[in-house]
């Protein structure tokens, strides 16, 4: 999520260098040279108590490479503000300061002076990039190799850990190319627009450096949404054509180009608008493919929205809504199940899978990260091309849907097990806990988990069972953990959140941490830490419960040694003992 939010746009007061009239506008758009330039000055909200006045400075003539000073100071002030010089060119068209000036509790009327001054320009559409990049305001710096990058240390605050000499003020870092570097911080800074593929790149080193990225062009992305803080705009592109849906009817949608399927689901044959105009709801279906474990398989994902976030009318730079499940009307609030067949042309149901109880939010994602194997739907292609068929049923809200009965075994009189709660997709493994069986896919957990990767081998007596037992773990944190783990968006408390982040800390769940992470340190309100110490010690008390269990050899407590004798049992029975030896003798 972007850092700036709430903008509002104010006058800006601003003059070339040369010139002497001084000129107000919201958007200053001027010459100099052969390139043209814009200014913009915006009153940016960010977080709840902190509102600050950012400049944006923008070359908005594409194949020029020009380099600046920008000076800007306010009026009647011989103090400036921000100085510094800065090339731009190519994707780095944009720069901005988004703490010019913090703004106190009585917002004081205040003109800015800008000045530009072009130092040089030319032309050419590849940008070469200095060893030494300032970004404004810049406080901390990241090296890599004889390279540097400046940046402000507030706009990435979990950045802030890794640096173990805060004297210093630099941190070298590793495996990271210095212009993916830049990039990433370009993007989450100036909003430097790439495309989808590039912006995939820069996901996972923004996430190593503890914050997120985000652009227009991955609103279609799954794999990005489900730990968004906020949900996207769900829009129809140009031209699409868009199939309506309704709840309890049955919808079939074409796959083409099966064979060429990839990992993004950003093509436009890997994800699908329907869309039910009576409610004014929107879906993505998104199709992909991953692989796991040495298998490829055929993956399915949901994106709906509801009324309120698919309403146009809302403003800003970022395609976001904000959405608050808390205010939804209890009378409307509904679940509903989603059951998707893989059918041949006959109309015969040849795979099958059910997505279980999934409340009706306003901001719904849902998955079946491991629907069917590929192979196995490729055997099913006609001409590169599968249909399947969709069914969003409604679920009574005091329907317990979400499991499954264990049809394998015979119960005698009126006792019935707990039914079994099924996690979507191929299903070859099952997990105990609280009583209640989970079934789940080994290998996508073990391609997540290098704890069930360990747990489920041949080294191990679990790697042979059909059914593993959990018995330190709480049912409903695993339920969370795992609907989370299969692309499941959750609204969870901060103490949830807490109790999930400790499960998938101690089993490595690294996907789950990091997007849990990115997912907090991205949130409006961040009262996190204030819930955890509140809660610390019933938290270390839970987890002092749920420690896992070890082999004998490692006990971390020597075994409790055996009872004392009873005293007053011995002295009973010895005279008795002797009494009978010597009538023996």
């Amino acid at each position: 999520m972007e850092g700036m939010e709430e903008e509002e746009e104010i006058p800006v007061k601003y003059r070339l260098r040369g010139e002497t009239d001084w000129q107000v506008k919201k958007e200053a758009v001027m010459k100099l040279g052969k390139t043209e330039w814009a200014i913009r000055l915006k009153l940016c909200k960010q977080g709840d108590d902190h509102q600050y006045y950012s400049l944006h400075v923008v070359l908005l003539t594409p194949g020029k490479v020009s380099r600046i000073q920008i000076k800007c100071s306010r009026e009647g002030e011989t103090k400036t503000d921000w100085q510094q010089e800065y090339t731009f060119g190519s994707k780095q068209s944009v720069i901005v300061n988004p703490c010019l000036m913090k703004v106190g509790e009585q917002r004081d009327k205040v003109t800015f002076v800008v000045e530009i001054k072009q130092l040089c320009e030319h032309d050419n559409p590849i940008l070469e990039l200095p060893d030494d990049i300032c970004f404004p305001n810049a406080d901390y710096a990241l090296i890599v190799g004889d390279k540097k990058l400046h940046y402000l240390k507030r706009r990435a605050p979990l950045l802030g850990y890794m640096f173990e000499d805060e004297e210093k003020k630099e941190y070298e870092v590793e495996n990271v190319d210095f212009v993916d570097l830049v990039d990433a911080f370009g993007v989450f800074q100036h909003r430097w627009e790439f495309p989808a593929d590039r912006l995939l790149t820069l996901i996972p080193i923004a996430r190593k450096l503890g914050f997120d990225v985000w652009g227009p062009a991955l609103n279609r992305e799954f794999s990005q949404l489900v730990y968004r803080a906020d949900p996207v705009k769900i829009v129809a592109k140009e031209a699409e054509e868009i199939q309506e849906f309704q709840f309890n009817t049955t919808l079939k949608l074409p796959i083409e180009d099966v064979e060429a399927m990839g990992a993004s689901t950003i093509p436009d044959n890997q994800n699908h608008l329907v869309t039910w105009e009576e409610m004014n709801r929107n879906c993505i279906i998104y199709t992909y493919t991953q692989e796991i474990q040495g298998q490829k398989y055929f993956s399915l994902g949901f994106q709906m929205s509801r009324p309120s976030t698919s309403d146009s009318g809302n403003s800003g730079d970022d395609e976001v809504n904000v959405t608050d499940d808390d205010e939804y009307s209890d009378s409307e609030s509904k679940f509903f199940a989603i059951e998707v067949h893989l059918i041949n042309e006959k109309g015969e149901r040849l795979i099958s899978d059910r997505i279980r109880r999934i409340r009706d939010d306003e901001y719904t994602i849902v998955g079946s990260p491991v629907f069917a194997l590929f192979e196995d739907v490729l055997g099913n292609c006609v001409d590169g091309r599968v249909e399947l068929e969709f069914n969003f049923v409604e679920v009574p809200d005091d329907e317990d849907e979400d499991t499954t009965p264990d049809e394998n075994l015979d119960f005698e009189g009126d006792f019935k097990p707990p039914p079994k709660i099924r996690m979507p997709g191929v299903i070859n493994g099952e997990i105990k806990c609280q009583g209640r069986i989970i079934q789940i896919n080994r290998e996508y957990l073990s391609h997540h988990s290098e704890y069930f990767r360990g747990l489920f081998s041949k080294r191990f007596k679990e790697g042979q069972m059909d059914c593993i037992t959990l018995p330190a773990e709480h049912l409903n944190t695993l339920c969370s953990a795992l609907d989370l783990l299969y692309n499941r968006r959750l609204v969870l408390s901060d103490v949830e959140i807490s109790r999930v982040l400790d499960f998938s800390d101690r089993v490595c769940l690294k996907t789950l941490t990091d997007g849990l992470q990115s997912q907090l340190w991205n949130s409006k309100v961040m009262d996190i830490k204030c819930t955890m110490e509140q809660n610390e010690e019933v938290l270390r008390a839970a987890r002092a419960t749920r420690k896992r269990t070890r082999p004998a050899d490692f006990q971390d407590e020597p075994l409790d040694a055996p009872p004392p004798p009873n005293p007053e049992r011995v002295f009973q029975e010895l005279p008795d003992m002797v009494m009978n030896e010597q009538m023996s003798s």
